[in-house]
């Protein structure tokens, strides 16, 4: 749960429970496409609001894997009391091509 710091215009979290769960399907590329299964890292503070590091590896298809490292976006309020973050990026490059990955994480109430 977020809580206002005392020394600090920002809210500070409990950085050992507030992380989101990511998965989903990357876009198809030259016939197949990979899982991107993960947890994202601990929030950052960001312009009123915070962010969470996504980072990983693909599952592997077609022969290899893709690594990804992004950044999500501020959180987006919910109902409940819970929020979630739009995603937005492609992975490395392997065998000539890379995959993009959009959507949102798992929502959470911390």
């Amino acid at each position: 749960m977020s809580v206002e710091c005392d020394s600090l215009s920002y809210p500070c979290f409990d950085y050992h429970e507030h992380v989101h769960g990511h998965g989903g399907r990357t876009s198809c590329i030259e016939g197949h496409a990979h899982l991107h299964p993960g947890v994202t890292g601990p929030p950052q503070p960001a312009e009123g609001s915070h962010i969470h590091d996504i980072r990983g590896m693909t599952t592997f298809d077609d022969g290899h894997t893709h690594a990804y490292f992004a950044v999500t976006g501020p959180a987006v309020p919910l109902p409940g009391g819970y929020h979630t973050h739009y995603v937005s990026f492609e992975t490395n490059v392997v065998d000539g091509h890379r995959h993009r990955v959009m959507g949102f994480v798992d929502p959470s109430t911390r």
